[in-house]
């Protein structure tokens, strides 16, 4: 006799929040801070140039990485959680205040 085990599906990852978004600065790096799951991967994608950025969070679900991008680009930004990924959420970049 075989027993049955848990078959639920898993339930789908929620958007990310929207970062906290810094520059480009002098160098043309944006900077995106955060927090997230703890231990997932947080992605954001330069859609001008197709070059992906990351980083793991920590147990506190923190983030903190800078990619180059240039004010008017989009970027995707989500994360992953083992092979799991969140909906992602578009950012534009806009002049440094």
């Amino acid at each position: 006799m075989l027993a049955g085990g848990c078959l639920a599906p898993t339930l789908p990852l929620p958007p990310p929040s929207r970062p906290d978004v810094e520059g480009p600065n002098a160098q043309g790096l944006v900077r995106l801070t955060g927090a997230e799951l703890p231990n997932a991967w947080v992605f954001a994608l330069n859609e001008g140039t197709q070059l992906s950025y990351g980083q793991v969070t920590g147990s506190d679900g923190r983030y903190d990485f800078s990619f180059p991008a240039s004010v008017g680009e989009s970027v995707l930004f989500w994360y992953r959680v083992g092979d799991q990924d969140s909906p992602s959420i578009t950012l534009y970049i806009e002049p440094s205040p």
